[in-house]
């Protein structure tokens, strides 16, 4: 294996990379942090450019796509979650890869998840 490669091989659900590289923005201080490299329903990537603190909980909004807005009533999506690890992009220096798990994500949320990743999902 590579010097310094990290498999995530426990995973249990297929993380989906979108289209867009949709915002997140820390709630409690109205900051954008980055943008979602993938997501699921139990997680997400967030690519930074500053590496977010590990074990750290953050109330998050993630910006939904315009089209699917309209479907759901809200421009945003309210989530919790917590990051997990985080090291810098493979492909450029200039950005960190994040990963977050969800925490607590309703009913409701995880469908809007399952919708954005259905619509919206790199092919």
């Amino acid at each position: 294996m590579a010097e310094g490669l990290v498999l995530f091989e426990n995973r249990s659900l297929v993380r989906r990379e979108l289209i867009y590289y949709l915002k997140v923005t820390d709630r409690q201080t109205g900051q954008e942090l980055g943008r979602i490299g993938d997501i699921h329903t139990g997680g997400m990537l967030v690519f930074t450019p500053e590496p977010l603190p590990v074990q750290t909980i953050y109330n998050l909004s993630l910006e939904l796509p315009k089209a699917m807005a309209g479907d759901v009533g809200f421009a945003e999506l309210p989530v919790k979650a917590q990051a997990l690890w985080n090291h810098p992009g493979p492909k450029l220096s200039n950005y960190y890869e994040n990963g977050f798990r969800f925490l607590a994500l309703t009913d409701s949320a995880q469908a809007v998840i399952d919708r954005l990743t259905s619509l919206f999902s790199m092919p």
